[in-house]
């Protein structure tokens, strides 16, 4: 099937996860997990939820998130993405922002994503060192 992948596609390599401890008394911060349980009010707030608003869709535009998030950060709600998480945000970004042979510049070391989404884009990465 890859013969079918555009050449910039077909190029990247696959995702290789870090290592993954199995060890309790580590904490993996290279993946964002959390090594202490959810707090007693988290879980309660879970199971309220659980009961009620996890059973249907969000609000599609997450109106009420930006509109709060606007007043906070004294912005136009049109100027405020939503989406499930950074790796969503950043892909929608590149998407709308970065065309072919566009130079796209970014620290390195840096989160591994920017040089894949470029690549998807068929952009070009200008990676500065940090100083």
């Amino acid at each position: 099937m890859s013969h079918y992948f555009r050449s910039n596609i077909a190029a990247l390599a696959g995702y290789m996860p870090g290592e993954q401890p199995r060890d309790e008394v580590l904490a993996k911060l290279n993946t964002n997990e959390n090594p202490y349980p959810p707090s007693p009010r988290v879980l309660a707030a879970l199971r309220q939820a659980t009961n009620q608003s996890l059973r249907l869709y969000p609000e599609p535009l997450s109106d009420s998130l930006r509109s709060i998030a606007a007043e906070v950060y004294d912005v136009n709600q049109e100027n405020i993405l939503a989406g499930n998480g950074s790796d969503e945000i950043l892909s929608i970004v590149l998407r709308c922002f970065v065309g072919r042979d566009d130079r796209v510049v970014f620290p390195v070391p840096t989160y591994s994503l920017y040089e894949t989404l470029v690549m998807i884009q068929g952009g070009e990465q200008v990676c500065i060192d940090y100083p």
